[in-house]
């Protein structure tokens, strides 16, 4: 049974394990990310570009995915950023080999070949369905963190009327979303690192009735030791009070001095910035010509095992083991400490060119949910539960509406929508019960098949028939007719034995007497032959319903005591009486030894019952055993005889082919 336990357990452990190694989806509520367990979640994350030939998709590779994610947690990080995808390929291996290591993934929408263009810029149907087939492509998987909307498409200055494209994209994609019955993901955007235009870009994109549900900020100012004055970073800390939706470094990581300290991530995680900023992201993980990496490969394709560079991979994994914020939990967070709706900020005539809430370039386009019941109910699921019933406004970027929002929503309407949209289990989850299931009933059927043959394996064996018909497959062969011959040659062989003198007797049950006379031993056996011609019909059933044994000696057939007596005196006088039949002569005794046709006497009633000859249960019992054993053996020494007779017939079959062949031969020649 050992095993049978051990199988059980390595069921219980694996379906223990699927369910462990799924992770809790990411949402928004107010400005911090939170899992669906309620813990505050910061980003601890690696920008994931393995080539910089575009377009790239990292997450198609399988079996380089889990090498690389098996670093990437020993590193320390919990998310990665994709740059580029391909949404027709299937990202099932990676995302699964990601989540296995407790790593989120945040995808890019837009690729080097499908983005905004900045000089000619348009918000298209067809942007619009490569960026929503992206969408559909990650969004059934629970590690799925959100979606950049657009990465640095501001990347100077004079760039800021693309503000509305950005804002209309975001809104688009989240009317998509929700339209589709998706999971919240959020979407949010990717800013380059321009100072000046920083904090009117951060809050144009979150301010009025909609908006983008995160901010990522660029900054590369924070080099070798130092500060947060030095690096600026006080300045992002400053500009983010009150911000109403979640903020973070989208890249990071100055390399100007060589390795890399990433002293930022003290700032970032710490005590200065992490009441405001959710996390990092450091650039890059593979090394390319701009020397930013963190591994090396051998190859150029950015393919095999990934080898840590000095200095850099150690100084990143001292800095993040060390750094564990917790964050406030869910329960105690309080969403009127951001501000419920921002201000969308006024232009300026050198730095901002957009004058408030203006018309956005929003296709508008209605969402048609091509997807089943079921896909929609599974993955509006395992948002958060929980949420704090407050009063007042909050921000419309908290992402827990289940409808595509048309203005500001209060904060018992938030946490009502929230709370439908967070009801059930995560798909993952889900996922994870049922193969832990099929498992289970996987295990159960083995375990039923083992205890089957087990039992099958303890069942009795039937004994083996010894009888002639158990030894002959199909049916018995028939009984011959005896040779009267063949019988008196077997009589002459038997040694001449003394013929009976006329004082004889046997005393019978009754009384009566019979005297034998001076009979001789062939008229005796001509005797037997006949009663055995007479009753051949009923000699098999006379026989077993008396235990007689034909191979048995005479003195041993009969009801007396199994102790012999002397040979003189049993023929120099008068038997003891008896009680069943009278004991035959000694030649007619010897003529039934070892003759399997013999039946009794046919003046005896084949069902009469006869008195017991002793008077103690203990030596009837030891004579009746006796003769079972005798029986058992007589039927053991027929069916050796027909054994052997069956050899000898082989015997003559062979001597008749080879006699047959040397005739043949012999005409021939």
């Amino acid at each position: 049974m050992a095993y049978l336990r051990i199988l059980a357990a390595a069921g219980l452990f694996i379906n223990f394990a699927i369910l462990v190694t799924t992770l809790p989806t990411i949402s928004v509520v107010g400005a911090k990310f939170f899992d669906s367990d309620g813990n505050q979640f910061f980003i601890k994350g690696v920008v994931y570009s393995l080539s910089n030939n575009a377009p790239y998709d990292p997450l198609v590779d399988t079996a380089q995915c889990t090498r690389d994610a098996t670093l990437l947690k020993s590193l320390g990080a919990n998310t990665i950023r994709v740059y580029t995808v391909d949404a027709k390929s299937d990202h099932t291996g990676c995302m699964s080999a990601f989540d296995a290591a407790g790593i989120y993934v945040l995808v890019d929408l837009g690729t080097p070949s499908d983005s905004l263009n900045r000089a000619n810029p348009a918000w298209t149907d067809d942007l619009y369905n490569q960026f929503t087939a992206t969408i559909d492509a990650f969004s059934g998987f629970e590690n799925t963190l959100g979606f950049f909307a657009g990465n640095e498409i501001i990347n100077d200055g004079n760039g800021t009327s693309l503000a509305p494209y950005i804002k209309a994209i975001a809104i688009d994609l989240k009317a998509y979303r929700e339209g589709m019955g998706y999971r919240a993901i959020p979407i949010g955007y990717a800013a380059a690192d321009i100072t000046s235009v920083t904090p009117m870009l951060q809050n144009y994109l979150a301010c009025g009735a909609d908006g983008i549900d995160f901010f990522g900020q660029h900054a590369y100012s924070w080099c070798g030791d130092s500060t947060m004055a030095q690096s600026g970073f006080d300045q992002l800390y400053a500009k983010a009070s009150g911000y109403n939706i979640p903020i973070f470094i989208a890249e990071t990581g100055c390399n100007t001095v060589q390795p890399r300290t990433f002293g930022d991530q003290v700032a970032i995680f710490g005590s200065a910035m992490n009441n405001r900023f959710s996390g990092a992201i450091v650039y890059e993980w593979a090394l390319h010509e701009n020397n930013y990496g963190l591994v090396t490969y051998s190859g150029a394709a950015a393919t095999g095992t990934p080898t840590p560079i000095p200095g850099d991979f150690s100084n990143l994994k001292s800095r993040w083991s060390t750094l564990t914020p917790t964050g406030t939990p869910l329960p105690s967070y309080d969403i009127r400490t951001v501000t419920s709706t921002l201000a969308c900020p006024s232009s300026t005539a050198s730095i901002w060119s957009v004058n408030g809430e203006v018309s956005l370039p929003t296709l508008g386009k209605a969402v048609v949910n091509t997807r089943s019941s079921s896909a929609s109910s599974s993955t509006r699921s395992g948002t958060l539960t929980g949420l704090p019933i407050l009063t007042g406004k909050t921000s419309s970027a908290t992402s827990s509406s289940t409808s595509a929002p048309t203005g500001p929503l209060n904060d018992t309407e938030n946490s009502q929508t929230g709370s439908t949209s967070s009801s059930g289990l995560a798909t993952g989850a889900i996922a994870g019960i049922a193969i832990g299931v099929v498992l289970l009933i996987a295990i159960t059927a083995i375990i039923a098949f083992l205890l089957w043959r087990r039992r099958k394996k303890q069942q009795p064996v039937a004994p083996l028939d010894l009888t002639p018909e158990g030894l002959e497959v199909g049916s018995p062969p028939p009984k011959h007719e005896l040779d009267s011959n063949a019988i008196m040659e077997k009589f002459s062989e038997q040694p001449v034995k003394p013929e009976l003198t006329d004082n004889h007797s046997a005393t019978f049950s009754d009384g009566t007497t019979q005297n034998a006379g001076s009979v001789s031993s062939t008229a005796i056996a001509s005797g037997a032959l006949g009663a055995f011609t007479t009753t051949h019909a009923t000699t098999d059933e006379t026989r077993d319903s008396q235990n007689f044994d034909p191979t048995a000696p005479a003195a041993e057939l009969a009801t007396v005591p199994t102790s012999p007596k002397p040979e003189a005196a049993s023929m120099g006088q008068s038997p003891a009486p008896v009680s069943r039949r009278p004991v035959p002569g000694a030649v007619t005794s010897a003529s039934w030894a070892n003759a399997p046709w013999h039946s009794p006497p046919i003046d005896e009633a084949p069902n009469q019952e006869a008195p017991l000859l002793s008077g103690t249960d203990e030596e009837d019992e030891m004579r009746r055993l006796d003769e079972e054993e005798r029986r058992l053996d007589a039927k053991i020494a027929e069916s050796e005889r027909i054994r052997a007779l069956k050899e000898e017939k082989a015997a003559v079959q062979a001597k008749r082919a080879e006699f047959m062949m040397a005739r043949d031969k012999a005409s021939k020649s």
